[in-house]
């Protein structure tokens, strides 16, 4: 039931900004515009206060695993949000730079991608606190560990290439059986030995990079004011972004099952952890094959056990639909903190949970 709110949750936030994105960019083509500094600073100043009431529904209201005391989450929201807020407005200042000297906003989107992808560890930290630290589990490979209240954070890869370090929440390193703690760290594995990290990397750098180009095209956002123009970027990179979330999922359902099924070549069975799994991020799926296919870019426990019986058949890109979250950013978009999974939760908002 409380997955199922959340998720409702989710697609009413999603919708609010998406509608509000269609509307902004229809204002911005009408021309009338007396002060288009003012209605920039009015629009930030609004965007913050929206998406603070669905924050504290998401993260006070429906947080998994029970409600947190209101003054210790308002404390660990107002850091996120503050430095969250701080990334907003300095890739807001990239891209207004880029304006001004290319006339567009591919380059300053490329660089903020990158920023992003290197920073990604250190701003976890800035947002929910430097709590890093080695450990080597009784399977001998050494890997990072933070420590993250949230029951829902999983991790995932800091770095790339084959040497890309393995990020977990500590409270695995301390509950989960052994065997089970095998097939995970076997999945992560696997996935940093085929260049998914990378891989993800770059796709969502075109995607974006394509997103963004179209808006250039579509709309001459170099022709448009500062402030206009930002605006402007934001709504149709809202737009685009939300495009992804329709089409990514569905891809990224690929690597979950091809990772299960590494985990068995490895000699490991991944059964008992695919089902354990959900009760530890508080969502399965849904019954629903298209609703899954949407919502769900980590399937349902039935289904990824059913998917090990078969060779799959799709292309294995890596996480894409959870780190274009993240990375969406970049567009000055709010869509990675909007989603079910995300809303209301800083500790989600860098690294969304992933399987």
């Amino acid at each position: 039931m409380l997955a199922r709110q959340r998720l409702r949750l989710g697609i009413v936030n999603v919708g609010f900004w998406v509608t509000a994105s269609i509307v902004g960019l229809a204002w911005i083509r009408t021309g009338r515009h007396p002060s288009e500094e003012i209605d920039a600073a009015l629009l930030v100043a609004a965007a913050v206060a929206i998406q603070a009431v669905f924050d504290v529904i998401g993260g006070f209201l429906l947080l998994p695993g029970g409600q947190p005391r209101l003054r210790v989450f308002l404390r660990k929201w107002a850091r996120g949000v503050t430095v969250h807020g701080a990334m907003w407005m300095t890739l807001g200042y990239v891209a207004a730079l880029s304006l001004r000297w290319s006339g567009g906003f591919c380059s300053g989107m490329a660089a903020s991608i990158i920023v992003l992808a290197l920073g990604r560890q250190f701003l976890h930290g800035a947002i929910h606190g430097f709590r890093f630290r080695r450990w080597i589990p009784e399977t001998g490979e050494g890997v990072l560990v933070t420590q993250v209240d949230d029951p829902s954070f999983t991790g995932g890869h800091v770095g790339f290439g084959s040497d890309a370090t393995i990020l977990l929440p500590e409270t695995w390193c301390h509950s989960l059986p052994i065997d089970e703690l095998r097939v995970e760290l076997s999945r992560r594995r696997w996935a940093a030995e085929k260049g998914l990290p990378l891989r993800t990397l770059l796709f969502v750098l075109l995607w974006n990079l394509t997103g963004c180009c179209i808006g250039n095209w579509a709309f001459d956002f170099g022709s448009f004011p500062t402030g206009k123009a930002l605006i402007g970027q934001a709504c149709w990179m809202t737009l685009w972004s939300f495009l992804g979330l329709l089409v990514l999922p569905g891809l990224s359902r690929f690597t979950v099952f091809a990772a299960d099924q590494a985990a068995i070549a490895n000699g490991l069975d991944p059964s008992q952890w695919i089902r354990r799994f959900p009760t530890w991020v508080g969502e399965d799926g849904s019954q629903s094959w298209w609703v899954e296919t949407i919502f769900y870019p980590i399937p349902s426990a039935d289904r990824r056990i059913e998917s090990l019986e078969f060779l799959v058949r799709g292309p294995i890109l890596g996480n894409l639909a959870r780190s274009q979250l993240f990375y969406s950013l970049a567009g000055l978009t709010l869509l990675g903190r909007a989603v079910h999974c995300n809303v209301g939760r800083p500790a989600l908002w860098v690294f969304p949970p992933t399987a």
